[in-house]
């Protein structure tokens, strides 16, 4: 536990914030049962506006990670927590299908901006041997919140209304603009600072070498520089391959459960083995995870998922479910704390906000496709092709990682020298800041 109860203020700080916002997500949770219940729209509406989302998020991961590099990654939270907070107390009073589905496509955009500036940030201020914890802590934070995002929401509709969901969601994103408003510094390096790290020969990030000491790369540079990374595209796809198996677990799971005859509270029971598991074992898992060659690490994360997803074809009681889901949820388990920190050591440091963002859409991009995808196989070749396909991912993903282990594997620097550097780095920031 030192290891978290240590990491820096800032880390600590986007973690409260991260999870008293998670608790207010409530838009994506609720949208399909407001459109269709609340206003009498389609599901096949509902499923448009998920899809147009899912384009926003998109841009948004591109868009983000520019402009964090370029202006900072302090403004850009806040404009995409100010922003999207704004945009979701008009929603409320939307009835007009163009204007829901502009609506949410521009909340997705300006909203998911955070993610590459974000992480982004946590990278700035963290040393290389403490970015899996920092992310760690992240993603725990955001599963803590979204635990609680659903039981409010409940509350809110039955006692209040809709209207009342969608302003609480922006309640929270205010509230977490005005923490790092107030209590957070930008972090985002600048030219002074990387121009004497290189003269003293003080630098943690080898990396930075490859940019020019601009300080804003032109976008065609910055992106051109990334596609010729071929590393950094191949664990991307590797990513993407297995978030997309990850997405089913939400996505074609409760439509498969449902054709064997278990209902919502099943499903239910079933699914929340995977929050259980995160809450209570990330941390150990952590811990011993970052012990070991990290491309190795995630191959078999990856493989893991693949393997638990296929054995859904067993899985014909509850607790038999229940096993499938323990099973790929230690794959995930094992995977999120060091891919975020991989790509965080990957970048340099001018471009690290577009590395992010390119990263992030690895996930943006399932969950766009993955959902459509996995009902069209699940309804025209059933549930055995299904799972099967997810463990051809799991092993595509476990090859491709396989393929680069040696550029992603732990880095290996000399202690001692390290920790001097990392402070010089942190207290220049903090300065700066």
């Amino acid at each position: 536990m030192n290891k978290f109860l240590t990491l820096p203020r800032t880390v600590q700080l986007l973690c409260v914030g991260s999870l008293i916002n998670r608790a207010g997500q409530m838009l994506v949770i609720f949208l399909t049962i407001y459109l269709t219940d609340h206003l009498g729209f389609s599901e096949g509406f509902a499923g448009y506006c998920f899809g147009v989302f899912g384009l926003g998020a998109i841009a948004a991961a591109l868009v983000g990670g520019h402009f964090a590099d370029a202006v900072g990654r302090k403004i850009v939270m806040l404009i995409a927590l100010i922003g999207g907070g704004a945009i979701l107390m008009l929603f409320a009073f939307l009835t007009h299908p163009a204007l829901i589905l502009l609506s949410i496509g521009l909340f997705a955009f300006v909203s998911e901006t955070y993610r590459p500036a974000s992480q982004a940030m946590i990278a700035d201020v963290v040393s290389t041997e403490q970015r899996p914890h920092a992310f760690t802590l992240m993603y725990l934070a955001i599963n803590l919140g979204f635990a609680f995002a659903p039981p409010i929401g409940g509350v809110l509709i039955e006692i209040l209304s809709f209207k009342w969901v969608f302003w609480f969601d922006a309640l929270t994103s205010i509230l977490f603009s005005l923490i790092i408003l107030v209590a957070i510094k930008e972090t985002r390096p600048d030219s002074d600072t990387i121009s004497s790290q290189k003269t003293s020969g003080k630098t943690t990030d080898t990396s930075s070498t490859k940019t020019s000491d601009s300080h804003d790369v032109p976008w065609p540079e910055a992106f051109g520089q990334i596609l010729n990374d071929r590393v950094f595209i191949v664990f991307c796809v590797a990513t993407f391959f297995v978030a997309v198996t990850y997405v089913q677990g939400l996505a074609t799971l409760p439509l498969y459960l449902r054709r064997l005859g278990f209902g919502a509270k099943e499903y239910g029971g079933i699914i929340m083995t995977n929050g259980v598991m995160i809450v209570l074992l990330q941390i150990p898992i952590t811990g011993i995870v970052v012990k070991y060659n990290r491309g190795v690490v995630v191959a078999l994360a990856a493989m893991m998922s693949g393997l638990g997803f296929m054995l859904t074809n067993f899985g014909y009681t509850p607790w038999g479910f229940r096993l499938t889901v323990m099973v790929w949820t230690i794959g995930e388990m094992m995977a999120m704390p060091l891919v975020a920190a991989i790509v965080a050591d990957m970048a340099p440091s001018r471009l690290r906000g577009r590395y992010m963002g390119v990263y992030t859409m690895s996930y943006s991009g399932a969950n766009m496709i993955a959902a459509p995808l996995g009902a069209f196989v699940l309804v025209r070749f059933g549930g055995s092709v299904l799972w099967g396909f997810c463990f051809a991912l799991g092993i595509a993903s476990a090859l491709l990682f396989l393929s680069i282990r040696k550029s992603i594997e732990t880095p290996c620097t000399d202690e001692t020298t390290n920790d001097a550097e990392e402070t010089i780095l942190r207290e220049e920031v903090q300065h700066a800041g």
